[in-house]
């Protein structure tokens, strides 16, 4: 499947963005998870809104470091038209602080 989207850290530390498909695009909001309570739980709640306006959540983001490179990272998992999408949000050397591109997982 092909997926595209892009995520951006703001000042004040929230992180909002979207993710697309030929099938699907929307904005989502990324708010640390009130629930956390284990080291295996999400760090992150992944929401958008509803044709109607309302939020509905739609996923989870935990965040990572890269065993490779050491490099820190996003990974997300998140539910849209019946499936899940699973993807990495990186950052390279050349992209603007706080800027993450969402690469889709292989499989």
């Amino acid at each position: 499947m092909a997926i595209d989207g892009q995520i951006t850290r703001t000042d004040d530390n929230a992180i909002t963005g979207w993710i697309a498909s030929l099938t699907f695009d929307v904005d989502i909001t990324l708010s640390q998870n009130p629930h956390k309570a284990k080291d295996t739980h999400p760090d992150y709640e992944i929401t958008t809104r509803t044709p109607r306006n309302r939020i509905i959540r739609i996923g989870s983001a935990w965040e990572q470091t890269s065993e490779r490179t050491g490099n820190k990272y996003l990974s997300l998992a998140v539910h849209v038209n019946g499936q899940q999408v699973r993807v990495n949000a990186l950052r390279t050397d050349e992209d603007p602080e706080g800027e993450y591109r969402l690469v889709p997982l292989a499989g």
